[in-house]
């Protein structure tokens, strides 16, 4: 896989472009992004904002960041590597699904609804916090699903089918929301 990060030097935040460009290739390796896809990742370093959505064209993925995403949320301006694998594996996550003919045809990612965002990234992080022993932030991820889905145990039970899921559809991810 290659991975390119723009800008290649930072000023405003202490990011290294070569360790996020690292670090994407460890995470796409860990979840099984193909080899021959290219990655493009484009940090808004002036944002401290945490927005990051990711688009599929062919073999070639862009990913755009804003800088808030990878910052270390107690020291401003610093690099979260932590932080950073969780953004890339829940982007590169749903790049591996796209990639799959089988998965379906989801929207593109700045037109999912909230709800569809919390409940993909659910079934994102799930199987990534299992292959990488981590912990992806299941309580956070819980709460923002239970916002956009309702508080109540159905629910958590749709939460749960995606944390755990593994080999689930586009249609699987509307169905259990649905439920």
């Amino acid at each position: 896989m290659i991975v390119t990060v723009d800008p290649p030097a930072f000023s405003l935040v202490h990011f290294d472009a070569r360790r996020i460009a690292a670090l994407s290739g460890e995470v796409g390796a860990l979840i099984g992004l193909p080899a021959d896809v290219t990655v493009g990742i484009e940090v808004d370093e002036k944002s401290p904002f945490g927005k990051a959505w990711g688009g599929v064209e062919g073999r070639s993925v862009t990913l755009t960041v804003e800088g808030g995403a990878f910052e270390d949320p107690q020291r401003l301006r610093q690099f979260s590597e932590a932080g950073a694998r969780l953004v890339l594996a829940r982007l590169l996550y749903r790049v591996v699904d796209r990639l799959d003919p089988t998965f379906g045809d989801p929207p593109a990612d700045p037109d999912l609804t909230k709800a569809e965002h919390a409940a993909w990234d659910a079934y994102s992080l799930g199987p990534y916090a299992r292959r990488a022993g981590v912990d992806a932030g299941q309580g956070k991820r819980r709460y923002a699903f239970r916002i956009r889905h309702g508080f109540s145990d159905a629910a958590d039970r749709a939460f749960d089918q995606l944390w755990l899921g593994s080999g689930l559809t586009w249609a699987d991810i509307q169905r259990i929301c649905s439920l």
